[in-house]
C-alpha cells in the first residue's frame, strides 16, 4: 500500500472520529460518507453479542452513547496506520448525563480510554474492532450517589 493510501485511510478515520464525537450529535451523519454500507462492527456495548453490521445501528449507538455521556471531551491520543488498518487510542472526559448499563445518571464526570480497530477497504472504515476502558467506567458510575449518601 502507498503512503498515498495510508493517509487517506488516517484522513478517513479522524473525520468519523471527529463527527462521531462532535458536540453536535447531528455530526453522526459522516458515517454515511466514511463507512461502508455494510459495516462490520465488534465490542460494541448496547447490541447482541456486542456486534451489528450496518451504518444505522453505528449511528444508533453514537447517539445512545451521547445521552448516556453529554459535556463530552474527545481526543484521540494516538493514531498508527499498516495497510489495511488505522488503529486511534482515545480518551473521553464526560457528564454521566443518562442511564448506562443499568446505571442511573449521577452527573458525575467520568474519564475513560479505550482503542478502536478499523479495517479500511478503498478509503472508507469496513470493520470496527472496540475496547473500551469498562472496568475503569463502570467503576465511576454510580458513585456520586454514594457519595452523597
Amino acid at each position: 500500500m502507498t503512503n498515498t493510501a495510508i493517509e487517506t485511510n488516517k484522513t478517513t478515520v479522524a473525520r468519523f472520529l471527529a463527527g462521531t464525537h462532535s458536540s453536535n450529535i447531528d455530526d453522526v451523519e459522516v458515517i454515511d460518507e466514511t463507512v461502508v454500507p455494510d459495516i462490520v462492527c465488534h465490542g460494541f456495548p448496547g447490541f447482541p453479542n456486542g456486534e451489528f453490521r450496518d451504518r444505522e445501528s453505528y449511528k444508533a449507538f453514537f447517539r445512545i452513547f451521547r445521552q448516556s455521556f453529554s459535556d463530552m471531551t474527545f481526543e484521540t491520543l494516538k493514531t498508527i496506520a499498516t495497510d489495511d488498518f488505522v488503529s486511534a487510542h482515545w480518551e473521553i472526559w464526560a457528564t454521566h448525563s443518562g442511564e448506562f448499563q443499568g446505571f442511573a445518571p449521577d452527573g458525575a464526570r467520568v474519564v475513560f480510554d479505550g482503542v478502536a480497530l478499523y479495517r479500511m477497504e478503498n478509503g472508507l472504515i469496513a470493520e470496527t474492532w472496540l475496547t473500551i476502558n469498562q472496568p475503569l467506567l463502570l467503576s465511576q458510575l454510580g458513585k456520586a450517589a454514594a457519595r452523597a449518601a
